[in-house]
């Protein structure tokens, strides 16, 4: 049996921390305590939104107006916001129910940075320009200057927003950001009640345009993969993150859902990866630890019964879909926020998915079944992420260890799923059927068969007109160490209780199915049952009785099997396919149409 992990936690998400673990820094992907703080006194009416989105401002531009209820840095710990980028969404979408004072203080606080320091830079391309200090608590790293004096750490600040611009606009398409050129982007030490903050995007005054802040040295960061070190990649992953987020807003003027902190920031955050590849600073949110093949309890690896979206920590559900179609799928998404700003973030993911003649049901499915196959224990080859091996082990909701065995009154919530892992303690006879009876339609089930030989296959079955799916493997209990069980839920606001059922079956009598597809071509798939153990043989004849190959010739165990059979070498016509056992011969015929 495949070790199980630990037990799932699950609690609402808002803002993304850091706290050491054994004297490492470690993200920890939840709210923030100082904004969690204030959150819980506006929803009891201590305070009034005007004061609580001021307080937020406080904690970064002015700590001495934080209220003391507020600092609630925990001793030992060193929390570090991802991102301050929400923040300032939320202040824009709640700015016009503001009193004017609090409107104006806000303003004042969000202006772009001053000092009589700073210096400039421009990069290679032209289209950045970086301020920044040699002096004082905001200065960046005064390593390796070049002849004019500019700092290594400000040159490669450049390169990363180059780089960015050059794949995020150029490359693949996403709106063009830049209304001034060239763009602004400033180096500060950012600190939110003794936090360090990544960076964040804000909006000039008239909210035509944004500009940029990124943290000044990036020292004590978490870890990352790159070859230049941590600070290094923290820096590139932040200005990948933050050019997205410009995107973005020139895009929608992040209104409507894909304004959103879940949707802008899982967003962002893929383009960390698929920007820089070699950073993998995500990893530190689907992660305990960097190193870990433990999952964070909050990512779809650590807790899948928590619905998508999820921020940071479900940033593999979106990079799901740019593996399996392209990055150009997520241009198109985007896309359709330009004439529409409001429209639904599912609902733009769901048109995209029909132009590819898919569903948004099916890919669901199948992007938690990537997750369910990933991480050292379950990583199967040829399926699934690029980088499975290198995420961490998912957690299983239950653990089935006989057969025939069942779960029931089981809850699942919308767009959310449950993992199940399955193993006989001894070995059973047959075939495992796995089948799964819901409250609602559109419940679907997938499965990852685990064999003795190291091999494995998937199989799964979504009829969004259904309660009731169900699957039949080929598969002998003998042959199988495991079996994964993915249960989830396509429908994006309706939660379901369901029961699930997994037993052994042996067939009654000698079946031989008709082949699916058919007409085919160039290949098409033969199944037949077998009753008792015996000696069975499948071969094809052309039209003039001629054997054109044998399938079959063995003995085999009673049970289900499926075997395909490849034309593509044949001329069109018709075909017979025959089956032979000692107690009787069926034949059925097949048309091949080149």
């Amino acid at each position: 049996m495949r070790p199980i992990v630990r037990t799932l936690l699950l609690f609402s998400l808002v803002f993304v921390a850091l706290c050491p673990l054994e004297g490492r820094a470690q993200v920890i992907p939840h709210q923030h305590p100082a904004f969690h703080e204030i959150e819980e006194a506006l929803q009891n009416r201590m305070i009034s939104k005007d004061e609580a989105i001021l307080q937020k401002f406080y904690m970064a531009h002015n700590p001495d107006r934080v209220q003391d209820r507020f600092k609630t840095e925990p001793e030992g710990q060193h929390h570090k916001l991802r991102c301050f980028t929400p923040v300032v969404q939320e202040y824009l979408r709640m700015k016009a129910d503001l009193l004017p004072a609090t409107v104006d203080e806000i303003e004042r606080m969000l202006a772009r940075p001053s000092s009589q320091q700073t210096e400039e830079y421009v990069s290679d391309s032209g289209n950045f320009i970086f301020y920044y200090e040699t002096e004082g608590e905001d200065a960046v790293p005064m390593d390796n200057p070049d002849v004019n004096g500019v700092p290594e750490y400000v040159r490669k600040a450049a390169f990363a927003a180059d780089s960015s611009y050059r794949y995020q606009v150029e490359e693949l398409g996403f709106v063009d950001f830049r209304r001034t050129n060239p763009y602004e982007i400033y180096f500060e030490k950012v600190i939110v009640n003794g936090s360090d903050i990544y960076g964040d995007t804000r909006t000039s005054p008239d909210r035509t345009t944004t500009f940029i802040r990124v943290h000044n040295t990036f020292e004590g960061f978490p870890e990352n993969s790159h070859p230049e070190g941590n600070a290094i990649g923290a820096l590139y992953a932040t200005i990948a993150h933050e050019i997205k987020h410009a995107s973005q807003f020139a895009t929608n003027r992040w209104e409507g859902s894909a304004g959103s902190f879940d949707w802008s920031e899982m967003d962002a955050t893929l383009m960390e990866e698929t920007t820089f590849d070699d950073v993998n600073d995500y990893y530190n949110y689907i992660k305990e630890d960097f190193d870990s093949a433990e999952p964070y309890s909050s990512s779809i690896f650590g807790t899948p019964q928590s619905p998508t979206p999820g921020a940071y920590w479900h940033v593999t559900w979106m990079l799901y879909f740019a593996e399996q179609f392209g990055m150009e799928y997520w241009v198109d998404v985007w896309d359709q926020f330009v004439e529409n700003r409001t429209l639904p973030f599912l609902d733009a993911v769901e048109e995209s998915l029909q132009s590819r003649n898919t569903s948004l049901a099916y890919e669901h499915l199948q992007n938690h079944m990537w997750h369910m196959a990933s991480g050292p224990a379950y990583s199967p080859p040829f399926y699934g992420f690029e980088e499975r091996e290198a995420y961490p082990n998912p957690n299983f909701n239950s653990v089935l260890t006989t057969t025939p065995d069942s779960l029931t009154g089981r809850n699942i919530s919308a767009f959310a799923a449950n993992y199940i892992d399955a193993t006989a303690v001894q070995v059973a006879p047959g075939q495992p059927i796995i089948s799964v009876e819901s409250s609602v339609n559109g419940v679907g089930l997938g499965v990852i068969g685990y064999f003795n030989d190291g091999t494995t296959r998937q199989r799964f079955v979504l009829d969004p007109g259904s309660s009731n799916q169900t699957i039949q493997t080929t598969w002998n209990w003998s042959d199988l160490s495991d079996i994964s069980i993915a249960v989830v839920n396509s429908n994006r606001s309706e939660s379901a209780t369901y029961s699930l059922y997994i037993y052994p079956s042996i067939p009654e009598e000698d079946v031989l199915v008709q082949n699916y597809p058919n007409p085919f071509y160039p290949d098409t798939r033969i199944d037949f049952t077998l009753n008792e153990q015996k000696r069975v043989i499948l071969d094809v004849h052309d039209a003039l009785g001629r054997k054109v190959q044998t399938l079959v010739d063995e003995t085999r165990n009673p049970g289900y099997y499926s075997i395909d059979f490849d034309g593509s070498g044949l001329a069109s016509g018709v075909y017979y396919y025959r089956i032979r056992t000692n107690e009787k011969t069926t034949t059925k015929k097949m048309v091949l149409i080149k």
